[in-house]
């Protein structure tokens, strides 16, 4: 049972950091910001399940298409639960997909990571439409990306205008706080640190905040909205995370 706790919380952690291919600088890092964003509506499935057999789930996307999403024996699964910011913790690792310049990173949801997956994907690359934005018939129309580090500091939240474009970022939390001034006294600002690099991410009131909780494909059923990744090249998802009672995968 220990190995299939383990096995399904690494499926998920691979799902948030699917599509980091490698790191680079100039324009090696362009081009592979550039390569995982066109591989994203592929390698990244996000909708409502229509169907399961034994080796497939059909699953429609939330901008309509159907599209089939191959699973195996070695498939990660887990449930995508509720949590809250009240819940976070100085020192906990996080993901957050976000909007905004990275000067001004404001997120969309946020996933707090069990122990065991800390650490994962940590840097910053491409990601593609949050399934929060997707699930609301949004659409990413600048660049994205995903940024995965360590929060070691508050400041302030920035108001002001958003430009297109969205990220991830996961990180250990090891500071948070209510801004001041103009900002909301329900918001929080992380500062998330990263080997290379260090971004501050404002958490406005009402995103959604989940955690994982490792599962077993038998939860599967019809009408579930879920998160699924298959890493390039692989003929089978890697992981497919599952909305709890109903609740949207965000990321």
């Amino acid at each position: 049972m220990h190995r299939i706790k383990s096995l399904a919380l690494m499926g998920a952690a691979l799902t948030l950091v699917a599509g980091c291919s490698g790191t680079g600088t100039g324009n090696d890092a362009t081009a592979n910001d550039t390569a995982a964003t066109a591989t994203a509506s592929t390698g990244r499935v996000r909708g409502t399940v229509q169907a399961v057999t034994a080796d497939a789930l059909t699953v429609q996307t939330y901008d309509g298409k159907t599209v089939t999403v191959p699973i195996d024996a070695k498939t990660g699964y887990a449930w995508v639960v509720p949590s809250s910011l009240s819940s976070l913790k100085d020192g906990d690792f996080i993901g957050t997909a976000t909007t905004g310049p990275k000067t001004a990173l404001r997120a969309v949801e946020v996933v707090i990571f069990p122990e065991s997956m800390r650490g994962t994907g940590e840097g910053h690359y491409a990601w593609d439409v949050p399934g929060v934005v997707a699930a609301n018939g949004g659409d990413s129309a600048g660049s994205s990306a995903m940024t995965n580090g360590t929060v070691d500091a508050q400041s302030a939240m920035t108001n002001g205008t958003v430009e297109p474009q969205s990220a991830m970022t996961n990180g250990t939390v090891t500071g948070g706080a209510t801004p001041g001034g103009g900002a909301s006294s329900t918001d929080r600002v992380l500062s998330v640190s990263y080997k290379g690099g260090n971004v501050k991410v404002a958490v406005p009131a009402g995103v959604p905040i989940v955690r994982f909780d490792p599962t077993q494909k038998t939860v599967l059923a019809k009408g579930q909205k879920v998160f699924a990744v298959t890493p390039p090249g692989a003929s089978a998802a890697k992981s497919v995370a599952i909305g709890k009672d109903g609740l949207t995968p965000p990321m």
